[in-house]
């Protein structure tokens, strides 16, 4: 996770001052209440945030692997999937709250998971799952861009992948970028992140999917518009008021 931090810092210097992690000695509660080993991917985000994440984490709650997470298995083991979800996040949602869930028989790389989404329940996941990030280090990427770097930029615009015969893919876009001077960052691999000098932009796919939706944010609303219209110019992407999970 040193990557990371190193991102959180340069988007919100002294950020590390904001953060809590456990020791990963303590760990080993939750392990014993979930009943079997922690992926490695989990583990490093637990040590560095598990205690308090700061504004990486504002969207979600219930996080805290030995306050929230082990009780849940404790508490309300029944209300659980079976164990290969490990619960993640809670979603603050009032209505219909979908939390995250790290999907152990899913893996990805470097003992990550991918992230998936449904409620409560024994048997939930076999209706209600939805496989929405490839694995907790992409996810945690992409909402540092989201959550805090692009919330600085005061002119934005939203994108997805259009729904004609040939859409334009990811691929295509990151292209297009690149000659529009944006730098694509070396992580994520599947989703995307780019920068430039006056500009973000977060490039969200879920796995196994060929869905995209891309959020950019600059400083000039003339340069928002002129790259809106090379963008709209170039592929089929449609506006969107969509928010990736």
């Amino acid at each position: 996770m040193d990557e990371l931090l190193t991102l959180l810092e340069r988007y919100a210097p002294g950020y590390r001052d904001h953060i809590e992690g456990y020791p990963g000695p303590l760990l080993d509660e939750l392990e014993e209440a979930f009943g079997r080993a922690l992926p490695s991917s989990y583990r490093q985000f637990a040590e560095l945030l598990g205690a308090r994440g700061g504004a990486l984490l504002s969207t979600v709650e219930a996080y805290d692997p030995l306050l929230d997470v082990a009780d849940f298995y404790r508490v309300m083991p029944m209300e659980m999937p079976p164990r290969r979800f490990l619960y993640l996040f809670g979603d603050s949602s009032p209505l219909t709250p979908m939390p995250y869930w790290l999907d152990l028989e899913a893996p990805f790389e470097d003992g990550d998971c991918q992230v998936v989404r449904m409620p409560l329940g024994e048997h939930a996941w076999k209706t209600k799952l939805s496989r929405d990030y490839v694995g907790l280090r992409e996810l945690l990427f992409l909402w540092a861009m989201e959550n805090i770097h692009l919330p600085s930029f005061p002119h934005q615009a939203r994108y997805q992948r259009g729904r004609g015969q040939q859409p334009t893919t990811a691929e295509k876009v990151a292209q297009l970028l690149g000659q529009m001077g944006f730098t694509r960052l070396p992580y994520p691999r599947h989703s995307m992140l780019f920068e430039r000098d006056d500009a973000a932009l977060r490039l969200y796919r879920p796995p196994e999917s060929p869905h995209f939706e891309i959020r950019v944010g600059m400083r000039s609303s003339d340069k928002l518009a002129h790259f809106q219209a090379v963008l709209e110019d170039n592929t089929d992407l449609e506006k969107s008021l969509w928010n990736a999970p």
